[in-house]
């Protein structure tokens, strides 16, 4: 015999003694409220493509100059802007950088190191930090920075060609507001990341955009 409530189904058994009690799962949690989105923030979204892909692409292969891969080039700027003295630096904070960006793995990341130490390229030397013989340090040779001011030329060429379409104000005003956005994003990093929101509820909070002229 069984007998059926609205939130627990409770069943008899042929025992008196025992009962067995079936709560029904629960109702499932609203999704979290969003934050609010801006004019602004949709606007930003909306340069994502052309100035991840099509800016910073661009100036990476300027960088690159044909000889050097993606990654390649990554680990020398990587050192020339986070290193020490923008020549030595941790392998291991290569390892978390270059993994966050590229989603390669540790192995792919020795084989570019690897590369990069030999000839013909032996751009970088690899060795040990003498306070802990478990840790490495990357560094430029001679050949390393050589190929960094090589690089920095390039780029410096690539960029001044956007910057002939620009007057003194735009460019100053460019400048300022890319020195910005770097430091917030740092800080933004820091930040407990907010919850996404479900497709659904994310879907139906979309608005048309009326098409960029």
């Amino acid at each position: 015999m069984s007998s059926r409530h609205n939130k627990t189904d409770v069943a008899v058994s042929s025992n008196p003694t025992r009962t067995r009690v079936r709560a029904t799962a629960p109702a499932a949690a609203a999704a979290p409220a969003q934050l609010p989105v801006s004019e602004a923030a949709r606007d930003f979204l909306d340069l994502f493509y052309p100035v991840h892909y099509k800016i910073g692409i661009g100036i990476e292969d300027s960088l690159r100059g044909g000889r050097l891969t993606r990654h390649q080039v990554a680990i020398l700027w990587l050192i020339r802007s986070e290193g020490e003295g923008g020549k030595r630096i941790a392998r291991k904070e290569i390892e978390r950088s270059i993994t966050r960006w590229f989603e390669i793995g540790n192995s792919a990341i020795s084989k570019a190191l690897r590369v990069l130490s030999k000839p013909p390229y032996e751009l970088l030397a690899i060795v040990e930090n003498p306070l802990s013989a478990r840790e490495r340090y990357v560094l430029l040779t001679p050949a390393g920075e050589q190929q960094i001011e090589w690089m920095v030329a390039q780029g410096h060429r690539f960029v001044q060609r956007m910057v002939d379409h620009l007057n003194a104000d735009e460019s100053a005003q460019g400048v300022h507001f890319l020195t910005r956005v770097s430091k917030i994003i740092d800080i933004v990093a820091r930040e407990k990341p907010t919850a996404p929101a479900p497709l659904e509820v994310a879907a139906a909070g979309i608005k048309p955009r009326r098409a960029r002229r």
